[in-house]
Order: C-alpha cells, then structure tokens, then sequence
C-alpha cells in the first residue's frame, strides 16, 4: 500500500490535502523535515526550493529521508529561460523576486505586479540555470540522473519541446542519493 506525505505551512492547504488522503504534518521546510532518515522512496518537491531561505538545509534533508535506492523530483524556474531572458534584457527582474525584506519586483513576463511585499504573493528568492542545481544537487551528495525542460511564457505549443528546451520555464531534476 502507498502512502503520501506532505509538509504544509497554510491552514487551508492542510485541510484540503488531508481530505485527498495525503498525511500532512503543519511545518516550515526551512526546518530540518520531521520523518525518519531513510523513510521515503520518493521525494517530490515541485516549485520549492526557490522559495527556501535555507536551501541547502532542505538538500541535505531529501538526502537523509531518501533510501538508498530511492530519488527525488525537484522542479524548479529556469533562470536561462527566453521570458527570463527577455526581462533582463530590458533592465528587469528575471522572475518576480524578493529584493528584500519588504518588497518583491515584478519581471517583465507578468507587468501588472507592481513592486509589492513579499507577504502578498510567492517570495521567489532564486532561480537556477541548468548548470547551478546540477552542481547544487551534486554538491549535497545527489548523481543527477536526468534533468528535462518543460513549459513556455507566453504559454506556447508543445512544438517548442522539441525545437528549444534549454530555454524552457522550468527545470526538472530527478536524483539520486549517492553512497
């Protein structure tokens, strides 16, 4: 029989997972993860970590809660993205980011966010190339066993997977915990 977790910091979140059948734990994934150390077979965190303030915390953490044998799924913005691209090349953020403690800019991709605090909306702190979470994840110990592309702004046919993936809005990684 399977199983699914989840750690959740928002009251409705919570409630409406636990009524898929997900068991939930209220928690903050700055925070050391509240399992086991070899407990799960996969991990999935989509869309995450570029929110983290402790990145490399929650790395080490997957690690520990993975088996051996098992591997974990990270998703997350692609810096070298064209939208991204885009934005920069006109002076702007590349995704809608936290500049500090009280503001978020907006990038090029989504004009109508003004600048805004970051209590407001998601408080994006990072974004990755290709090259910065192959070598983060390899850092905390993980074999990259396949990283993929998906997605374009604006939302574009599936023909541009197969003639430009490289420059996707997202990056998909699937790890492997090395001995």
């Amino acid at each position: 029989m399977s199983e699914a977790y989840g750690i959740e910091c928002v009251k409705d979140c919570i409630k409406e997972a636990a009524d898929r059948g997900i068991i939930v734990t209220e928690g903050d994934l700055n925070d050391p993860l509240p399992y086991k150390s070899r407990f799960f077979n996969i991990v999935h965190a989509g869309q995450i970590i570029e929110h983290l303030l402790n990145i490399d915390l929650f790395l080490k953490e997957i690690k520990r809660v993975l088996r051996p044998d098992g591997y974990a799924i990270l998703s997350i913005s692609n810096l070298a993205s064209w939208h991204n691209r885009f934005s920069l090349a006109l002076g702007m953020e590349a995704v809608p980011s936290r500049v500090s403690n009280d503001a978020m800019a907006a990038s090029a991709v989504d004009p109508l966010q003004a600048m805004r605090h970051p209590s407001e909306s998601d408080s994006r702190l990072l974004a990755f190339s290709f090259q910065g979470l192959t070598e983060l994840c390899q850092y905390h110990g993980f074999w990259v066993e396949r990283l993929t592309f998906a997605g374009y702004y604006p939302r574009l046919p599936h023909l541009m997977d197969n003639l430009d993936s490289v420059h996707a809005a997202f990056l998909i990684a699937r790890l492997r915990p090395r001995p």
